[in-house]
């Protein structure tokens, strides 16, 4: 078996944004560059920072000539693109860049770069109202458990509690209603 082949895992089904409609619209860019690596299309992929490179200026390029072959979408609208990019979560959208790129015979190319084995910390994602009522339903049932076993406690002895045991609970709590209080808010 050849070590050296990394298997490549199709991007589009694991695309996190902010908003729904910036994940779609990012999966369209991520499914041309899955059916691309797939036909064996090369691009500027850094295997050993993991980052993906793709000039803007040839993604519908890119879609033309994957149509020949299977039902794509004419033309994908770069600037809507543009600004879903900032939503990206995963893959991690690293900015617009000049590099030197060996496969266009090394001339500088403006590209947009994605960190393929990182996911943006503290980006709060938009939760729906299902969610919403979901998270506040598990933590009011939470806080039940919580408090009719501190009620069992006094007189149990097998029952016991360290203060972290309760610090972490109620960190989990405080997390899960910020997000509920952020939904009901907008």
């Amino acid at each position: 078996m050849n070590e050296n082949i990394i298997p490549y895992v199709p991007l589009e089904p694991r695309v996190l944004a902010k908003t729904e409609k910036s994940r779609i619209v990012c999966q369209q860019l991520f499914h041309i560059i899955d059916q691309s690596v797939q036909a064996q299309i090369t691009f500027n992929h850094d295997t050993e920072k993991g980052r993906l490179s793709i000039s803007p200026d040839q993604i519908n390029d890119l879609l033309q000539e994957l149509s020949k072959s299977e039902q794509l979408s004419k033309t994908i609208d770069i600037e809507v693109l543009k600004t879903s990019l900032n939503d990206l979560i995963y893959p991690m959208f690293m900015g617009e860049h000049t590099i030197t790129s060996p496969i266009w015979n090394g001339t500088s190319v403006r590209v947009w770069q994605f960190q393929l084995n990182q996911i943006a910390n503290r980006v709060n994602m938009e939760i729906s109202q299902n969610e919403a009522e979901l998270i506040l339903d598990s933590s009011i049932s939470a806080l039940r458990i919580w408090r009719q076993s501190l009620e069992a406690a006094p007189g149990n002895r097998d029952v016991t509690y360290q203060t972290s045991d309760l610090v972490y609970k109620l960190l989990d709590l405080e997390h899960k209603l910020q997000q509920v209080q952020t939904r009901l808010e907008k």
